[in-house]
């Protein structure tokens, strides 16, 4: 933990099981702009400009994972990389203000099973009572089944507070250990629990030991459940020139509120701000905007 004036911090340690070395051609500039991309390091960025002490980790290797990890510390964010054997994505993104982007992947990280161990371990060992771990984004694939429902509960056994936000079998792993957190916005909520519509989805997300689901709509803000109070908030509206993090930001905020001793209903106004305030302009939310 870290003592910032009067407050104590969690260490935060966020994961980001599938990061993407990605390049952005902005139209009509053609302007070229390489970047460390992936949910948990954008967590992890964003909390870091406020001031939490945020750790990005990452498996990667091979000279685009060194790109990865180069263009990460330059944005003065502490970086490990978990000493497994796997590549690093590589994406390409065609934006234009106000377009919605188009973007190109090449296929998802592999990692072998016996370095899914490694990665267990890698968790077990540094993550201490009182950390808080955060899952964003798909993952590599190559899991044993019930890997990341093991590896949830194990820490949580350590007092660690597991946040998850994905999709697919990690997110459904998730929600089968009882993460603390779930986070994902409603096409991810409807796939995971055969639901349609987010009334229905909430209660199919929270499991024995969950204390909150956050499912976020886009402009029409996020509707949660937590601690059995359902919350329902809207989203400033503004003019759209980036969608890409917004989610990332309502995610870094609802964690700087619960650390920070905030009330539920304020936390969730202002992850709503800052996923609004994302769209609305290029780079991460300042911290005058917390209204801390």
């Amino acid at each position: 933990m870290s003592i910032r004036g009067d407050r104590v911090h969690a260490r935060v340690w966020c994961f980001t099981p599938n990061p993407v070395f990605e390049t952005k051609i902005e139209s009509p500039s053609g302007q070229v702009v390489s970047s460390a991309g992936g949910k948990g390091h954008n967590v992890a960025r964003q909390l870091s400009r406020w001031g939490v002490p945020a750790i990005s980790a990452v498996c990667n290797s091979g000279a685009a994972g060194k790109a990865w990890i180069d263009h990460a510390k330059k944005e003065g964010v502490k970086v490990l990389q978990i000493p497994v054997k796997t590549g690093m994505r590589q994406g390409w993104a065609l934006f234009k203000e106000g377009v919605e982007r188009i973007d190109f992947f090449t296929e998802d990280l592999k990692i072998r099973p016996r370095e899914w161990e490694k990665v267990r371990e890698f968790w077990i060992r540094n993550l201490k009572e009182g950390d808080w771990w955060v899952v964003a984004g798909s993952s590599a694939t190559g899991w044993p089944k019930g890997w990341w429902e093991k590896v949830i509960g194990d820490l949580q056994k350590k007092g660690v507070t597991v946040l998850v936000d994905s999709r697919g079998a990690l997110l459904r792993e998730a929600v089968q250990a009882g993460a603390d957190w779930i986070k994902c916005n409603l096409a991810e909520a409807e796939a995971t629990t055969g639901m349609k519509g987010v009334e229905r989805c909430i209660p199919n997300l929270i499991a024995n030991g969950t204390t909150g689901a956050v499912v976020t709509l886009g402009k029409d803000g996020l509707v949660a459940e937590v601690n059995a109070a359902r919350f329902s908030i809207p989203a400033p509206k503004v003019k759209v020139k980036d969608m890409t993090g917004a989610g990332d930001g309502v995610t870094a905020a609802l964690i700087y509120g619960e650390t920070d001793g905030w009330t539920m209903e304020k936390t969730l106004q202002i992850a709503a701000g800052v996923g609004a305030l994302k769209v609305s302009r290029s780079g991460d939310v300042a911290k005058g905007c917390l209204g801390d």
